[in-house]
């Protein structure tokens, strides 16, 4: 795996565990999540696949690549089979290890044809660290609330502590495992990671949200849920996770759906501009987000989300 360094030294090496103590306090991570399928794809779910396991603290998105679609080949089908896999091999929560999972699930030959990006991220309870498996155009930030002054006064603002930098082959190209190279994608994967601090947040997402919200907006729509997801009730917390998931998605959704609007401003008009090529207003796509808190203390109830059994319509 290649390993990315934290944010703003993008080509120094990472070196990040070194040096921090084992942390004594006991964290978690509490996840939303949401989806909104493209309207055409509507009927099938759409192609973008999501998980995330309070248990064992893990998570991951995939977007089913569109150019990989034929007669016999659902993108959406493989995206949610490779995450049904990492997901199934995780284990038990004393000993899941993303990474291991990721082994494991590869092990077995694919019989689904496609190929997707890949994301997996877990927070490790022993060591505080979030570790990410980044594969393609998908992403993943982790936002530290802290007091920053405004004209208007001073706020916590979610600042960026580490933000993973898409895989592209090309413009709108990006990196993707296959049916064929599964065993192999560990070998592609950025690897990214960081001490975790309660009351951390994090997003992650495929490009149909990436696509449509500079990280500027999304750390907007975070800040106004900070004081929920601060809560000392930790359904309270679950429900305001929840809540945060849907709104970045309905953001990213209402941004796509302005389609050739020349006054609309987006992530991918701008990525486009910088490789000589003209995109207007936004990208209308599927949409796949999970998010997540790290908390100390009472944990709600564990749940499970995915869209796993998201089939195509009879």
């Amino acid at each position: 795996m290649r390993r990315v360094a934290l944010l703003p030294r993008p080509s120094a090496r990472v070196g990040l565990l070194r040096g921090f103590a084992t942390a004594s306090k006991p964290l978690h991570m509490v996840f939303g999540a949401s989806s909104i399928p493209h309207p055409d794809k509507a009927l099938k779910g759409g192609e973008d696949a999501f998980f995330s396991d309070d248990s064992v603290g893990a998570f991951g998105v995939a977007d089913g690549v569109g150019g990989s679609a034929t007669k016999k080949v659902d993108p959406g089908l493989f995206s949610r089979e490779l995450l049904r896999r990492c997901h199934s091999a995780l284990g038990q929560p004393s000993d899941a290890k993303i990474s291991h999972a990721l082994q494991a699930a590869s092990a077995e030959k694919l019989t689904l044809g496609g190929s997707s990006t890949l994301l997996l991220g877990q927070l490790e309870p022993s060591t505080h660290v979030l570790r990410l498996l980044n594969l393609g155009d998908s992403g993943a930030m982790l936002l530290r609330p802290s007091v920053r002054r405004f004209p208007s006064g001073s706020f916590l603002w979610p600042r960026a502590v580490l933000r993973s930098i898409e895989q592209t082959h090309a413009f709108n190209t990006p990196y993707q495992v296959g049916a064929r190279d599964f065993a192999h994608a560990a070998m592609q994967m950025d690897e990214l990671c960081t001490v975790v601090q309660e009351g951390d947040v994090l997003v992650a997402a495929t490009d149909g949200v990436l696509d449509n919200l500079f990280d500027q907006t999304i750390q907007v729509t975070v800040a106004k849920c900070l004081d929920r997801l601060r809560a000392t009730e930790p359904r309270a917390v679950q429900a305001a996770v929840d809540e945060l998931a849907g709104e970045i998605a309905r953001e990213a959704n209402a941004v796509g759906l302005k389609q050739d609007d020349k006054d609309v401003r987006t992530p991918f008009e701008a990525a486009a501009a910088s490789e000589g090529f003209q995109f207007l207003g936004g990208k209308l796509d599927d949409v796949a987000v999970v998010c997540g808190v790290v908390c100390s203390g009472e944990r709600p109830p564990s749940r499970v989300l995915s869209n796993f059994e998201t089939t195509a319509a009879a």
